[in-house]
């Protein structure tokens, strides 16, 4: 079989123009294939940027939740202190109401004896002088009847 002169020609130009497309599909499935690599390296590294997000906000979830609790602690321990202290003082209030009431008592106790004691005096006092005029008034009396008498 021989060939016509156009032909070789043609099988020349068919087989570089086969030659040609080969290359060029092998080039774009490099690209392709270049592509995905870069797709997924960017998921990948929209994924690794994700989860640290997630990993901070979790770190961040849980450093805010600590100090939620020490604060939570804090108010606590803050409350207790001021019922403790509220207690105690209640409690020297009531102690020193208790001592005030006592001493009260004491000074009204000793006003009363006080009192008893000066009541008791002035009735002395007023006995002896209602004495005292009583004698005076019979000197007087025997007195005027011995002047009447002589």
């Amino acid at each position: 079989m021989k060939k016509k002169p156009g032909e070789k020609d043609d099988l020349y130009y068919t087989l570089t123009e086969n030659r040609h497309l080969k290359d060029t599909i092998a080039v774009m499935r490099e690209e392709l294939e270049a592509m995905r690599h870069e797709r997924e390296e960017a998921v990948q590294r929209v994924t690794a940027a994700a989860n640290a997000e997630i990993l901070q906000l979790n770190a961040t979830i849980v450093a805010l939740r600590e100090e939620l609790e020490r604060m939570r602690y804090k108010k606590e321990e803050s409350v207790q202190e001021v019922f403790a202290l509220m207690n105690n003082e209640t409690h020297e209030l009531k102690i020193l109401a208790e001592e005030l009431r006592r001493e009260m008592e004491r000074k009204v106790f000793a006003l009363e004896e006080q009192i008893g004691q000066e009541r008791r005096t002035h009735q002395d006092e007023s006995r002896q002088l209602q004495q005292t005029i009583h004698v005076l008034r019979e000197s007087l009396t025997d007195k005027r009847q011995t002047a009447g008498s002589l």
